[in-house]
């Protein structure tokens, strides 16, 4: 995923068991580079997921990337700035997100819910559907009396992002661990018969 400090790392402590997984802190930005962890499934990995740091500021990396090539399609676009100087320099975290999520199955969005909807949300998503990559939005701390839930749904449905697996990473609930492999599965159809997918999150 790609918001900051939404609560990556713990979700894949969750999902994979692996509780010294990373590193989780409250501080934003606390992941830097991007980490793999397996997902074992009677000895063998099932699911390799990358844990990445945030997007830090999409909203500038949105307008560098609009004055790219405009006869490109959206990944072909993303492409173009990886290969740039900005990927290396001044959106080098961006571009550690960017180039995972093209080398991926799929991608989880993780959502801290009880943010407030900011308008720099809107470049994030954007950036991720510029990859063209499915994405799947869990909404963590969906739980909490703080939570956004329906402003946020409303949001990424105006992104196409109508699947929408509802998490909480303070207080996992029942069901929720399989809610959320069965979308992925969803997504991954065409991959089901291969014995490892990756996942951006």
């Amino acid at each position: 995923s790609d918001l900051v400090n939404a609560g990556k790392t713990s979700l894949l402590r969750t999902l994979t068991r692996r509780v010294n997984f990373g590193e989780v802190s409250e501080r934003p930005g606390t992941t830097r580079h991007v980490e793999a962890v397996d997902l074992q499934v009677d000895g063998s990995a099932a699911v390799r997921f990358f844990d990445t740091p945030g997007l830090e500021d999409a909203v500038a990396l949105g307008e560098h990337m609009e004055g790219l090539d405009k006869a490109a399609t959206p990944p072909e676009r993303t492409r173009l700035f990886l290969q740039g100087p900005e990927a290396h320099g001044v959106f080098e975290q961006e571009a550690k997100v960017l180039r995972a999520l093209l080398d991926v199955d799929a991608a989880f969005l993780v959502i801290d819910a009880r943010e407030p909807v900011l308008p720099k949300f809107r470049a994030e998503i954007e950036l991720l559907n510029g990859c063209a990559r499915p994405v799947l939005p869990v909404l963590n701390f969906v739980r909490d009396a703080a939570s956004r839930e329906a402003a946020w749904k409303e949001l990424l449905s105006a992104y196409g992002l109508h699947v929408v697996v509802r998490f909480d990473a303070a207080a996992p609930f029942v069901g929720a661990e399989r809610e959320l492999y069965r979308d992925l599965a969803t997504l991954l159809r065409d991959r089901r018969a291969q014995q490892i997918g990756r996942a951006h999150v």
